[in-house]
């Protein structure tokens, strides 16, 4: 998968998020961006799996201008990326397991594969212990896992990460790059936006993004 996003600005009210913002996310890339909160962090990942569609400029998703994909065609998009969201979106009703299963079953993944995937990356994050709770009766950090370990499941091209161990300590934090590491090593491409340095720096080999009041530097 290849994402080309060039001279974009996208405006709200008005007032610009983002100010002619040109990237491109390669095969296997690994992303990194950095910024102040209101920096345009979460509208440009938005951007990149069609959430949300550029004032002007354009985003390409394999040579496709994402304002030209239809319905299905975004969902479609959808099922071959990771995406996680600071708020950590997951199904009120459902337990963490059978939160886990909805995106396996969308994939067409037999019950009994499903299930065993499901168990493995929850216990490759060490959040086993969590499978037949409800959301509300999770922790932040503990919401943030899961739905990093949701986005693992579905064996996406990319991973895109909105603050994702914005809620964790340090250690865990650094389990999650490790894990992140391991999928980078397998070939998914990784965006992933982080206000710690500590968590950035568990990435030396990435592409560098800080984005300022809209606008991005190298």
């Amino acid at each position: 998968m290849i994402i080309d996003v060039q001279d974009v600005t996208v405006m709200y009210d008005g007032i610009p998020a983002l100010s002619n913002v040109s990237l491109t996310v390669g095969q296997g890339a690994t992303i990194v961006l950095t910024g102040p909160t209101g920096a345009g962090k979460t509208t440009l990942l938005r951007l990149l799996y069609a959430e949300l569609l550029p004032t002007s400029g354009i985003v390409m998703i394999n040579g496709t201008p994402t304002s030209r994909l239809k319905p299905k065609q975004v969902r479609d998009l959808r099922r071959t990326i990771g995406i996680v969201q600071q708020q950590g979106r997951l199904v009120d009703d459902y337990t963490v397991y059978e939160n886990m299963l909805m995106p396996l079953a969308v994939h067409g993944m037999a019950k009994a594969d499903a299930s065993r995937q499901a168990l493995e990356i929850l216990a490759d994050l060490n959040i086993s212990y969590v499978r037949h709770k409800l959301p509300r009766q999770l922790s932040g950090g503990e919401r943030h896992l899961v739905a990093l370990a949701r986005a693992m499941s579905v064996n996406p091209k990319l991973i895109i990460a909105d603050e994702p161990t914005g809620t964790l300590d340090e250690g865990t934090s650094m389990s999650v790059a490790s894990v992140l590491h391991r999928l980078a090593e397998r070939g998914t491409s990784l965006v992933i936006s982080t206000h710690s340095a500590s968590f950035a720096a568990a990435f030396p080999s990435a592409q560098r993004l800080h984005l300022v009041e809209g606008s991005l530097s190298l």
